[in-house]
């Protein structure tokens, strides 16, 4: 049973969602209507509103409840339970870069290294430009391309720390 606002709402101590960003809410709900009838893809959905806002704000939580008919609290706890997912707002490019056994051996920490070098950020912050955050995650299940990392949800490696100029110049570029 889905409870319709004619506003929805943002939980306390929360920014609303700012207004250039709301014409993307009817964008979101047309890229759910496939979805309705498919059981499980709040995960889908999730994709959906964060490839929209960068993030999952809590305006997109409501709307995915009402229209999959689940409990908001339901799409809360897949939110925070999946570390793809963010709450926050995210720059363009979040670098996830494997730390496991495979990956560390292959040389994951030369390649996290380059990319803070690089970008001039520790990993978990966003670099001075604003176009980039470096993150070290568990394993992606890419140990047959390590050291491996995650351009957003692209697959990359093995990536090799000569690489990283190469492929944050083609970030920049916009061919990435």
């Amino acid at each position: 049973m889905a409870i319709h606002h004619t506003e929805l709402e943002t939980p306390p101590g929360r920014q609303p969602l700012p207004e250039s960003e709301r014409p993307k809410l009817e964008t979101l709900r047309e890229q759910l209507q496939p979805l309705k009838e498919l059981p499980g893809s709040s995960i889908e959905a999730l994709y959906a509103a964060q490839d929209l806002f960068s993030y999952v704000p809590p305006e997109a939580i409501t709307m995915i409840a009402e229209e999959l008919s689940i409990p908001e609290s339901q799409v809360f706890g897949v939110v925070t339970f999946y570390t793809m997912f963010s709450l926050e707002p995210q720059p363009p490019y979040v670098l996830r870069v494997c730390r496991d056994l495979s990956c560390h051996l292959a040389g994951a920490p030369k390649l996290i290294g380059a990319l803070e070098e690089e970008l001039g950020v520790r990993r978990g912050h966003t670099s001075p430009d604003g176009k980039f955050t470096v993150e070290v995650v568990s394993c992606l299940g890419l140990c047959d391309k390590q050291p491996a990392m995650l351009v957003n949800l692209d697959q990359h490696g093995p990536v090799m720390p000569d690489d990283v100029p190469d492929l944050l110049g083609d970030l920049r570029n916009g061919a990435g």
